[in-house]
């Protein structure tokens, strides 16, 4: 009589990767930074991690952007407060003074932790139509996916997080 003993690396092995999507729908602080934590934490626990960019999200995979040290991305005060002229500069100005001050990565190195970590960009095929945009336009290792490939891809995944 023979015993099989599995080594726990084993197990793991022979699990399929949980699948986990988020999508990115604003070109913001706080629309940005939830889903590429998220994604980048999920890759490190072993999932494959994958964040659609759609609308203004999309912002983050455009190469001028990405050259331009992502300073497009802002912060808006909700409310009241944040329609009062100058607030937006301010605020963009007090949240990311903090995320430096936190020792928090900014976007792009968030981008750049992200892609080292395998988690994989998709950007939204009808908002490229709509912004006039092309495979080009955007960072290194983007795929593009219509509404109905990504559904396909969400249906078959373990978790979908719109942030």
């Amino acid at each position: 009589m023979s015993v099989v003993i599995e080594k726990e690396s084993e197990k793991t092995e022979q699990k399929q990767k949980k699948k986990v999507n988020l999508i990115c729908s604003r070109n913001t602080i706080d629309g940005v930074y939830p889903p590429l934590i998220l994604a980048i934490n999920a890759a490190r626990e072993g999932a494959d991690a994958k964040v659609f960019f759609t609308f203004g999200g999309i912002e983050i995979l455009l190469k001028k952007n990405y050259e331009n040290d992502y300073k497009n991305v802002k912060y808006h005060m909700p409310g009241f407060i944040g329609a009062i002229p100058g607030m937006t500069k301010l605020a963009t100005w007090m949240i990311k003074k903090k995320i430096g001050e936190a020792n928090i990565p900014d976007v792009k190195e968030l981008i750049e932790m992200a892609q080292l970590e395998g988690v994989k960009f998709i950007a939204c095929l009808m908002t490229m139509d709509m912004m006039g945009l092309t495979e080009k336009d955007l960072i290194e290792d983007v795929e593009v996916m219509d509404a109905n490939q990504f559904m396909k891809l969400a249906l078959a995944s373990d978790l979908n997080m719109f942030t």
